[in-house]
Order: structure tokens, then sequence, then C-alpha cells
């Protein structure tokens, strides 16, 4: 876990403006995000556990990261961790399909919207389009305005 600290915190990692990972162990949820963003015009990498995302992550610097949490080997908590720890959070879309009880554990400061599966993925891929565009803005503008532009209630605010 240090290593990938140290090299999340690296610098000279390449900026992507429009580069999304997708982390899910579900391949059919990587893949159908996969196709929806790339037509979007949006670079997009796949991980299908916690691992293979901070292995990623450490290579890349990504706008967006949408994270499903229950997966094997590392999951999305370690994961958002993982990323706090290191001080350098994109926006952060988690997909879920946990019960509301298991969602409740995640901080708010963290992350930016929750997705729940079964999702719209053309409507999903709008907000990740439009959260990868305004990254520069605060985490609140970012998902309101995604919110907006999506032109649905797609996304569950987790402010308390």
């Amino acid at each position: 876990m240090r290593n990938i600290l140290r090299s999340i915190t690296g610098v000279g990692m390449n900026m992507d403006t429009r580069r999304v990972l997708v982390v899910d162990d579900d391949r059919d949820v990587r893949e159908i995000l996969f196709t929806v963003l790339q037509q979007r015009g949006i670079s997009v990498d796949s991980a299908m556990n916690g691992r293979e995302a901070l292995d990623l992550i450490a290579q890349h610097q990504y706008m967006v990261v949408v994270l499903d949490l229950m997966m094997p080997e590392v999951d999305g908590f370690t994961v958002l961790e993982t990323l706090q720890a290191a001080g350098t959070l994109p926006v952060v879309l988690v997909l879920t399909a946990a019960d509301p009880g298991l969602t409740e554990r995640l901080d708010p400061t963290l992350i930016h919207g929750l997705i729940r599966k079964p999702f719209d993925p053309d409507e999903v891929a709008d907000v990740i389009a439009a959260c990868a565009e305004i990254r520069g803005r605060s985490a609140f503008e970012t998902m309101a305005i995604a919110a907006m532009l999506a032109g649905g209630p797609l996304v569950t605010w987790l402010a308390k």
C-alpha cells in the first residue's frame, strides 16, 4: 500500500482532461460504461477490483472514478481510503447495488454522488461526461451541474 501511495502522490503523471476510470467486478458493467463513454470521446480505463484500480491510479490522473463498493481483493471503501490518504481525490461516483445500510458508511466528503444499480447507461454516461468536463470546479458545483445536464434525479446526494 505504501508504494501505491507514493505513486499516487508522485509528480510527472500525464493529465488527460477527459480520462475516466471504471472500477467494477461485473464485466458487463465495465463494458457497457466503456462503450457509452468512448462514444462521447472520453478515454476510459477499467479495473475489475480495487487492487487493479489503485495500480491504474498510480499511473494516471483521472478526472472521474466510477467505483463499485463490493469487489473481491480490495473493495471500494479501501480505494477511497487510499485516495484520501494520498490527498488526490478525483470526482468519485460510487456505483452500487448495496443496501442503504452499507452506503451509509460512506464519507460524503470523499464522494460526489451515488448511482444505484441497475442504471441507464446513457444517463450515467451523461453525468460522467459532465463531471469530466467541469472537473476544475468544486465538488458541489460539479455534481449540481452534472445533475442538471443529465436532466434527472440520477444522483443521490449524501450530504447530511
